[in-house]
C-alpha cells in the first residue's frame, strides 16, 4: 500500500455511509491560480480520489450515489480541466472523470455541510512542481526554446495476492475423522487458488509455503511485506467437536486486535519503519503521537477495506457451499494483524464433519470452491484497484489519445493488450494511427 492508498483510507473515515446519495451541484473556482472543484451532496458518502496518466485525468468515485447534475452546465473555464465525462465501473459507483491538460497535484478537504446542500467537500487542484518549472523554462527561453524532457511512463505492476495455507509442518492443523489433515489440505487449496490468479493478467499470488514445513505466523506476516502484498489470504479447515457444525467461514480483524498490534508497532520502530510507503524512521515525533494516528487511521481503513473484500468473497462462496456464518465474523487472528495490508482467513468447512471432510480432500471440490474465492477477490480488486497496476490502467481507462511519438504497438504494450485486439476494437485495418486520434480500450483483464 503506497502514499496514495493512505490517502484514500483518510478519506474513507470521513466519509463512510451505506445510504444511497444525490450529487446535486458541481462547482469548478479558480483563485490564485489554483482551481477547485466542489461537490455538493445530499448525504456524506464514501468516495475516493486518484489521478491517472496518458492522458492526465482526476478521477472521483462516489458509491451508491446518483448523478443529479447536469454535466453540460459545468463552466470549465480554465487552463487545467479539458472536459468531464460520467460514467458507472460497476452498478453501485458513480464516477467523474476529469481530464486535464497536464500532471497535477490534489488537496481534498473533509465534508462539511452547506447552506446549499447537506454536505460538501472539495478538491483543489494544482499544476505538478515539474509542469510549472517546465512552463517557467519555456517563457525564459522563447528565442531559444529547449525541449522538454518527460519523465517516463512508470510499468504497471501486477496485483499481488498473498495465500497463506494455514499450519504445515510441526504444526498439522486439525483432523478429520479420516484421519485428514488440515495442512494438506489448506496447502492443495492454496496452490490451486495460486494457478487460478496466476492465470489472471494483471494478478499474480505469492505463497507463504509451498511444501509441508512449518512457517511461524509472525513470519508469514513479513513474507507479505517482503513481497509488498496487495491483500493477505489465510486459508484453514475449521474443527469442532460437535461433527454436526459445517459451512465456510470469513474472518477480518477485530479492532481490538488492531489495537494490540497497534501498540507492537509503535514500540518496535526498527522492525517496522514503513507504513504504506510513509517512512515513519523519518518522523520528527519524540512522543510518538504522529506515529500513533498515521498507524490508527491506517488499521481502522485496513479493517474496513478487509471486510469487504471478505463480504464479496462470502457472496459467492453461497454459491457453492454452505455459510456456517452469513456476515464476515471478526477475530483477534495474529496473521490478520497487518496495519496496511487487507487481509482475511477463510475457514473453507469443517474438517470434523465426515461429509465436509470428504469434500475438502475432493479435488473436484477444491477446485470449485477455489473458483469462488477467486471470482471474490476478482471483483474486488476490480472495485478497488491498487495504484499504479494493469488492473488500475484498464478500470480507470475507457479512451487512449494518441500522443507525439507513440505507435499503436507501444500503446498496446502500454495497457498489456494486443496489437490486434486493439486494432479490433477501433476497426482499423493497418496499424497507421495519428497524433491525436482517440482509441477504445478493449477490456484485455475482464
Amino acid at each position: 500500500m503506497n502514499i496514495g492508498t493512505v490517502f484514500f483510507c483518510f478519506l474513507m473515515l470521513f466519509s463512510i455511509n451505506t445510504m444511497a446519495a444525490k450529487l446535486q451541484l458541481i462547482e469548478v473556482k479558480q483563485n490564485a491560480g489554483k482551481t477547485s472543484l466542489s461537490f455538493s451532496l445530499d448525504g456524506a458518502i464514501a468516495h475516493k480520489v486518484f489521478t491517472l496518466t496518458n492522458p492526465d485525468r482526476i478521477v472521483v468515485d462516489f458509491e451508491k450515489t446518483k448523478l443529479a447534475f447536469n454535466l453540460n452546465q459545468l463552466h470549465l473555464n480554465n487552463k487545467l480541466i479539458k472536459l468531464v465525462r460520467s460514467g458507472h465501473p460497476n452498478p453501485q459507483t458513480l464516477r467523474l472523470v476529469f481530464e486535464v491538460t497536464n500532471a497535477v497535484l490534489l488537496r481534498a478537504t473533509p465534508w462539511s455541510s452547506t447552506p446549499a446542500s447537506n454536505h460538501a467537500f472539495s478538491l483543489d487542484i494544482s499544476a505538478s512542481q515539474q509542469q510549472k518549472k517546465a512552463v517557467k523554462l519555456a517563457i525564459n527561453n522563447k528565442s531559444a526554446p529547449a525541449p522538454i524532457k518527460t519523465v517516463p511512463v512508470k510499468p504497471l505492476r501486477n496485483v499481488i495476492v498473498v495465500l497463506d495455507p494455514g499450519h504445515g509442518g510441526k504444526d498439522p492443523g486439525a483432523m478429520g475423522p479420516k484421519r485428514s489433515v488440515e495442512k494438506n489440505v489448506t496447502l492443495a487449496i492454496a496452490i490451486k487458488l495460486k494457478q487460478l490468479i496466476d492465470r489472471q493478467p494483471g494478478m499474480r499470488a505469492v505463497l507463504t509455503r509451498n511444501a509441508d514445513y512449518y512457517v511461524g505466523l509472525r513470519d508469514r506476516l513479513t513474507i507479505a511485506r517482503k513481497h509488498n502484498g496487495d491483500v493477505f489470504i489465510s486459508i484453514h479447515a475449521d474443527a469442532f467437536i460437535n461433527k454436526q457444525s459445517n459451512g465456510a467461514s470469513v474472518f477480518a480483524l477485530s479492532q481490538s486486535g488492531a489495537t494490540s498490534e497497534a501498540a507492537r508497532w509503535l514500540a518496535e520502530k526498527e522492525n517496522y519503519s514503513e507504513l504504506g510507503g510513509v517512512n515513519l524512521r523519518g518522523l520528527d515525533d519524540q512522543s510518538g503521537l504522529v506515529r500513533t494516528v498515521l498507524i490508527d487511521l491506517s488499521q481502522t481503513a485496513t479493517i474496513s477495506a478487509s471486510l469487504h473484500m471478505g463480504e464479496g468473497v462470502l457472496r459467492n462462496l453461497t454459491t457453492m457451499t454452505n455459510l456456517h456464518n452469513h456476515k464476515v465474523e471478526q477475530a483477534r487472528f495474529m496473521v490478520l494483524k497487518s496495519p496496511d495490508i487487507p487481509s482475511i482467513l477463510i475457514e473453507t468447512g469443517f474438517i470434523s464433519n465426515p461429509r465436509e471432510e470428504r469434500n475438502l480432500t475432493d479435488p473436484s471440490y477444491q477446485t470449485q470452491l477455489t473458483q469462488s474465492i477467486f471470482q471474490g477477490l476478482k471483483n474486488y480488486f476490480w472495485e478497488y484497484p491498487p495504484h499504479d497496476t494493469r488492473i488500475e490502467a484498464l478500470v480507470g481507462n475507457s479512451l487512449h489519445v494518441v500522443r507525439a511519438g507513440e505507435s499503436l504497438t507501444k500503446i498496446a504494450a502500454f495497457y498489456r493488450v494486443s496489437p490486434e485486439a486493439l486494432k479490433e476494437a477501433n476497426h482499423l485495418s493497418t496499424n497507421q494511427v495519428n497524433i491525436g486520434q482517440k482509441l477504445i480500450l478493449p477490456a484485455a483483464l475482464s
